[in-house]
């Protein structure tokens, strides 16, 4: 696979093995690890279901790890980018955690990769712990936009906004820099465990994905396998809470300060 496509931010190489086609309107959706790693795998589950295709990777010496992962033989970036054979869904799947100092150029990057690319929307997969979720049978799914006419598409699904609180990590920085540049992102919060896989808030977060866009992710088999992914994502879990603390990712338990 040759690059016939290519940029940086801030150290950050972008590349891509085709320009993908985009149909409207197109979604860029991001599934970094963080809480219960609800958007890493929801994204591979729905670039595995959906039968998606290889368009590009991110990767950058210095800020992200030094490896490779091998798929089928073929040596890629933990940082992969799939495109669904409709050209409306592009999916960033991540096999590693994201190191703190990776947070600031790789968010820049993918907001450049939206903008050069112009996706209709940017949306962010993510997990809110709560202390509470072994008690949670079905976890709650909140969201917060950079736009109002993001927003309104979220209203119109008849969803709860995120209206008070903290958002830590990469998803918070795209979220400010897509808000700069006039860029509809929507971050989709599902409440999920702190420090443990978190399949079942995976599938919520895929199901509301499925109605935002209207591409259908059956998320039966995400719910069969649950317990199979807790072991497997066993590792990258503990990586991702190493990073999550150095980002200090317990602050979005927490209330900002109101003024009455």
């Amino acid at each position: 696979m040759g690059v016939v496509e290519s940029f940086s931010v801030d150290g950050v190489g972008v590349y891509l093995f085709e320009r993908p086609v985009l149909a409207e309107p197109s979604f860029l959706v991001l599934g970094l690890p963080d809480a219960g790693l609800v958007g890493a795998i929801a994204a591979k589950y729905a670039s595995v279901r959906l039968n998606m295709r290889l368009v590009g990777e991110i990767d950058a010496s210095g800020v992200l790890p030094p490896l490779s992962v091998v798929h089928r033989g073929v040596p890629l970036s933990p940082f992969q980018l799939y495109v669904n054979n409709s050209g409306r869904m592009v999916v960033l799947v991540s096999e590693a955690p994201l190191p703190a100092a990776a947070v600031y150029p790789v968010s820049r990057a993918v907001v450049e990769l939206a903008s050069r690319l112009g996706f209709s929307y940017i949306v962010s997969l993510s997990g809110i712990a709560v202390p509470n979720r072994m008690e949670i049978k079905r976890p709650r799914v909140f969201w917060v936009s950079s736009t109002s006419g993001a927003g309104r598409v979220m209203e119109e699904l008849g969803l709860k906004r995120f209206d008070e609180g903290f958002i830590v990590g990469p998803y918070a920085v795209i979220l400010k820099e897509a808000r700069r540049r006039g860029l509809d992102n929507i971050v989709i919060l599902v409440e999920s465990f702190l420090q443990f896989p978190d399949p079942e808030s995976s599938a919520e977060a895929l199901r509301v994905l499925s109605r935002l866009t209207g591409i259908e992710i059956d998320v039966g088999k995400l719910l069969e396998e649950a317990e199979m992914l807790k072991i497997q994502a066993r590792e990258l879990m503990k990586q991702t809470t190493k990073s999550m603390a150095e980002m200090q990712k317990r602050y979005e338990m927490h209330m900002p300060m109101m003024y009455i």
